[in-house]
């Protein structure tokens, strides 16, 4: 029998000489890994070559997916921007109401998207005293780029404190205190010792809420239909042109989406490895 020897103790591996085990396990993760990967499959074909290339040269294709990245970006940016103080209380400091905050802030994860366009609407809307106020600066939220910003910046921002906490949560505080104990303020360890070491991990959490953020349609489509993003334009686009025209558009914004994910990951190997990062 092959046994495993880890931290001086001998473990049998429960895969060693159980070949209905593995069979067993193997056929399960098959059957989920089919169920993903099928539909995947079936897109690319209905779409075909012809279809994504049209459409990798349509005009408003390609607007709205510029669109959905700039608004996602910006969303991202805003989310860690807010997000990494937040993130840093929340990995440092002890205080009542602690859990209720931390609830919160997973809520928009949640509810269903739809709910989340109109709680964001309600409160911002030019029609509402924060909304007015916004208002004066240019900062309209209905049927306009700001308002898809605050629909994808409501529906990300977990994404950006969760991860930016768990960088925090793996930084030894020893560090800090023995810049505190050599003079450096607050600001100063921070900024010099707690963010740098955390960066890589508010980096992934940036790509994270811009992956949520391009993936928005819900909320979107509540709040600023128009100017339409690329989400948005599958949903027009298979209303009015047809299940074929909107797989073309789909595989496009896949490709997009495929592309944030290579970034997450290769963000993620090349550093020591994320755990549990909706842990607390």
């Amino acid at each position: 029998m092959n046994l495993l020897e880890k931290s001086g103790e001998m473990l049998v591996s429960p895969l060693t000489g159980n070949r209905g085990f593995l069979f067993t396990f193997s056929l399960t993760a098959s059957l989920l890994i089919s169920f993903l990967l099928i539909p995947l499959g079936v897109l690319l074909v209905t779409a075909g070559l012809s279809g994504v290339m049209d459409v990798a040269m349509n005009r408003e294709a390609i607007t709205s997916i510029l669109l959905s990245f700039e608004a996602g970006s910006l969303a991202a940016t805003v989310s860690v921007l807010l997000g990494v103080p937040l993130a840093y209380l929340l990995s440092r400091v002890k205080f009542r109401g602690k859990g209720v905050v931390e609830g919160l802030l997973d809520l928009p994860l949640v509810i269903p998207h739809t709910v989340a366009g109109i709680v964001v609407l309600l409160a911002y809307s030019s029609r509402t005293p924060v909304g007015s106020v916004l208002s004066n600066f240019g900062l309209v939220v209905e049927d306009s780029f700001w308002g898809i910003v605050a629909a994808m910046l409501f529906v990300s921002a977990p994404f950006s404190v969760n991860f930016a906490r768990q960088g925090f949560n793996a930084v030894d505080g020893g560090l800090e205190q023995v810049a505190r104990s050599l003079g450096a303020g607050p600001f100063r360890v921070f900024f010099t010792v707690s963010f740098p070491l955390a960066a890589r991990s508010i980096l992934v959490g940036w790509l994270m809420a811009l992956a949520r953020a391009i993936s928005e349609v819900g909320a979107i489509m509540i709040i600023a239909y128009h100017p339409i993003v690329g989400s948005v334009l599958v949903y027009e686009w298979f209303t009015t042109r047809g299940l074929k025209a909107a797989a073309s558009l789909s595989v496009l914004l896949l490709a997009v989406s495929l592309l944030v994910l290579i970034g997450f990951r290769v963000v993620q190997k090349t550093g020591r490895k994320e755990v549990g990062v909706f842990q607390r």
